[in-house]
């Protein structure tokens, strides 16, 4: 079984403002440059940051968050875009995690999540 902080998943899982059909520059730039791959879904909580969800993956969670995987172009240019979009929270990092894709099993990816609960509202249902 490969460790999951060795393996370069090629995959980035998206659940706020980097979702298909956002109108956001960051989104759009991700959809222009890598492929769609389908909708996907973590056990977690989803918190309120504002203009912004943060989520928080936790297998054990009750709720689901909602989210678009997309396949990662070869090179780490649009990676290290989306990092520095991502960078504003310290408790807020890149991390490997398996999603499930609806219909079609599990698959590594990359996503963004926060290690603690923040101090803000839980978003119902987790569905962003």
């Amino acid at each position: 079984m490969s460790n999951k902080a060795d393996t370069d998943p090629g995959h980035i899982f998206v659940y706020g403002t980097l979702r298909q059909g956002s109108n956001h520059p960051m989104a759009r730039r991700l959809s222009a440059q890598a492929r769609y791959v389908g909708q996907a879904r973590a056990n977690g909580r989803l918190y309120d940051m504002g203009w912004y969800p943060a989520a928080m993956f936790d297998e054990s969670a009750p709720t689901r968050i909602i989210g678009d995987v997309f396949a990662l172009p070869p090179g780490e240019r649009l990676l290290a875009e989306l990092d520095a979009y991502e960078h504003g929270d310290p408790n807020y990092a890149r991390i490997p995690l398996d999603v499930s894709l609806v219909g079609t099993g599990t698959v590594l990816v990359w996503t963004y999540g926060v290690s603690k609960p923040p101090n803000s509202r839980v978003i119902p249902g987790a569905i962003f």
